[in-house]
């Protein structure tokens, strides 16, 4: 082929790609200005978590602690604390019996770990009484102690039941034989 022809060739192919480039540029620039980012109203923000509901009186004495997060272990309570959750837990079971721990966590604004021990404790010392197992326990006021500060003392208390008992010393052997042979006529 001839110099003349192939500079001929190359000079149309090159129009001929940048035409195409022009016809695809233009058709997605229209493209673009037919598309809408939002096809509706902007999302409502997010709503903050619910206040809790009324306190009674021996929790709202006390200044309210920030709760430990999800997993994290709480800040080691003294029994006073843990005996005004436990007479905030029984007023509640008193006015509402048979309900469950959430209703019981969502009603006094106590997470779950904020709970556990003083219901045990309540349980133990006959202050709380419960029905039923796993996520079907229903709690009730008790018939044992009337007062949780006398729970958390009467569990406090040294029991005489858990003094050890000292075993009485055995004789050695040899000895219990010398003293059986003397006994017996020979």
């Amino acid at each position: 082929m001839s110099n003349s022809l192939q500079s001929a060739l190359s000079l149309i192919s090159e129009e001929f790609a940048q035409k195409v480039f022009e016809v695809i540029r233009t058709a997605f620039i229209a493209e673009l200005g037919k598309v809408t980012l939002s096809t509706g109203p902007a999302p409502a923000p997010r709503a903050r978590a619910a206040t809790p509901k009324a306190l009674s009186p021996a929790a709202k004495s006390e200044p309210v602690k920030k709760a430990a997060a999800k997993g994290e272990r709480l800040a080691r309570r003294s029994s006073e604390s843990i005996a005004r959750a436990l007479d905030g837990i029984a007023g509640l079971l008193r006015k509402k019996p048979g309900i469950g721990s959430e209703e019981i966590q969502k009603t006094l604004g106590l997470a779950r770990n904020e709970i556990a021990r003083p219901i045990a404790l309540g349980i133990s010392t006959g202050v709380l009484s419960k029905s039923g197992e796993k996520r079907a326990t229903k709690y009730f006021a008790g018939v044992g102690a009337k007062s949780a500060k006398k729970a958390v003392s009467a569990k406090k208390a040294p029991s005489a039941k858990k003094a050890p008992k000292k075993a009485p010393k055995k004789a050695p052997k040899k000895a219990a034989d010398e003293a059986a042979t003397a006994t017996t006529p020979t």
